[in-house]
C-alpha cells in the first residue's frame, strides 16, 4: 500500500500536532478545511516546502467546505479537529463517503450522534478511530496486558485528576466552557483521557453516580470539579474525582485494585507539586504502583518505556503511535483482514457515557444506568426541549 491521502478538518494548535505525526509517518498532507477560509490557506502555507505537503490552492487543496474538500481532494483519511459539537457532523461528511476518520477526543457531545456515526461507518465499511494517545502509552499497555492475561482482575478502579486551567485558556477560543459548544467541562476534556483508561481497564460501564460543580470559574457554564461512582457489568467499581481547579496543578493517575489484592497503577501527569522544578507538559507517564511485579523489574522496564520519545517529538509521538495503528489497519481491511483498533467509536462512548452519566445523575439526584444515559441523549437530540 502507498502513501495515504490525508486531509485535516480543523486548523487549531492540536492539528498541527497531528500533521506532524502524519509527516513523521511519511503521508501526504493533501487537504485542509476551515470555514474561515483565510485560517485554512495560511495553515496549509505554514507547512510549505515540506515533503508530502501539497502547495496551498484555493478550492484545490484549501476549502472552508467539508463536502467540497471530500469531494475535490478524495482523501483516503481525513482527521477532525474542530470544536466537539461538530465531531460527528463532520465526520458523518467523511464517513458516507467511505473515508475513514480520525477524531480528535471527545467524539461529540451527543451520545446518540455517535451511535448513529457507527451505524454509518458499519455500512459503508470506512474505519473510525477517536483519539486516546494514553492507550499507546507503555505503562497503560503494560497493565492492560496484566488484565487480558488474568493476572489481575480488577475489583475496583480510582481516577484522581489535580489540574488547574486559567481563565486565559477559557478565553482563546469562544466554544470553550459552554454546555451548547463543548458539551461540558473537566469531564468531557481535560479528564477524559483518564477517564477512557479506566474504562480501557475496566470494560463496560453499567451505572454512574455522580455529582458536579463549578468551584472557581465563574465566567464559565460548565464543571470544573466533578466525583462520581461507576460500577462496570463485571460488577467491578470505581471511584472518581478529577477538578481542573487545583491551583498550582498536582498529578492525574488511574489505580486499579484486583481481587486478589494486587494494585495496577499509571501516573498519567504531574505536576509542580509532585515534582519540584518540572513543568507538567514534560513529566512522562509512569507506573506509580505495580505490585505484580518487583522494583527492580518494574525499574528496567521504565527504561525503556520512553524509547524514541525526546522533547521535540513527545507533543505529537503517540499520535504518530495512534496513526500508525490506523495505517495498519486499512492495510488490513483492504487485504480481507479483521480489523481491530484499540480507540474505535465504541471504547470512546465508555469514557463519555461516565462523564455524560455524571451530568444526569447530579440532574436527578440519583444513580443512573447506561440505558438511561443513552435514552437521555437520544431525547436530548430528538426533541431538546422535553430533555430540558
Amino acid at each position: 500500500m502507498g502513501k495515504l491521502r490525508i486531509a485535516v478538518i480543523g486548523t487549531g494548535n492540536i492539528a498541527r500536532q497531528h500533521v506532524e505525526a502524519i509527516l513523521a509517518c511519511g503521508q501526504e498532507l493533501a487537504g485542509v478545511c476551515n470555514h474561515n477560509i483565510e485560517k485554512a490557506m495560511l495553515f496549509l502555507s505554514s507547512f510549505s516546502g515540506r515533503e508530502g505537503v501539497a502547495p496551498a490552492v484555493l478550492e484545490e487543496t484549501v476549502f472552508d467546505s467539508v463536502p467540497a474538500m471530500l469531494d475535490t481532494v478524495k482523501p483516503d483519511l481525513v482527521y477532525i479537529t474542530t470544536p466537539h459539537k461538530t465531531h460527528v457532523d463532520n465526520a458523518f461528511h467523511a464517513v458516507q463517503r467511505g473515508i475513514h476518520c480520525i477524531i480528535e477526543k471527545p467524539i461529540d457531545i451527543s451520545l446518540a450522534k455517535a451511535a448513529y456515526l457507527k451505524e454509518e461507518s458499519e455500512r459503508s465499511g470506512a474505519l473510525v478511530s477517536v483519539i486516546s494517545q494514553s492507550r499507546f502509552f507503555r505503562p497503560c499497555e503494560r497493565i492492560r496486558n496484566a488484565i487480558e492475561d488474568g493476572r489481575i482482575e480488577p475489583a475496583f478502579g480510582i481516577v484522581n485528576v489535580q489540574a488547574w486551567r486559567d481563565e486565559a485558556y477559557y478565553r482563546s477560543n469562544e466554544w470553550r466552557g459552554t454546555w451548547a459548544e463543548e458539551g461540558g467541562g473537566v469531564l468531557v476534556n481535560q479528564a477524559v483521557h483518564e477517564l477512557d483508561l479506566l474504562s480501557y481497564f475496566m470494560g463496560r460501564v453499567e451505572s454512574v453516580y455522580g455529582i458536579w460543580r463549578n468551584v472557581n470559574h465563574p465566567y464559565i457554564e460548565v464543571d470544573d470539579t466533578a466525583q462520581g461512582i461507576v460500577t462496570f457489568e463485571s460488577g467491578a467499581t470505581a471511584t472518581v474525582l478529577v477538578s481542573n481547579s487545583v491551583n498550582p496543578a498536582q498529578s492525574a493517575y488511574v489505580h486499579i485494585v484486583g481481587t486478589n489484592g494486587h494494585t495496577l497503577g499509571i501516573q498519567t501527569h504531574g505536576g509542580v507539586e509532585i515534582n519540584p522544578g518540572i513543568k507538567p507538559s514534560s513529566f512522562r507517564a509512569v507506573n506509580d504502583v505495580f505490585t505484580l511485579e518487583s522494583p527492580e523489574t518494574m525499574a528496567r522496564y521504565a527504561q525503556n518505556d520512553y524509547e524514541g520519545v525526546t522533547d521535540d517529538n513527545y507533543s505529537y509521538f503517540y499520535f504518530i503511535e495512534h496513526l500508525k495503528e490506523m495505517i495498519h489497519a486499512i492495510k488490513n481491511q483492504k487485504d480481507g483482514m479483521n480489523v481491530r483498533l484499540r480507540n474505535n467509536i465504541d471504547s470512546s462512548l465508555c469514557c463519555m457515557l461516565i462523564a455524560q452519566g455524571i451530568y444526569l445523575s447530579n440532574k436527578l439526584g440519583r444513580p443512573v444506568t447506561r440505558k438511561e444515559i443513552i435514552d437521555d441523549s437520544m431525547l436530548k437530540l430528538t426533541n431538546p426541549s422535553a430533555a430540558e
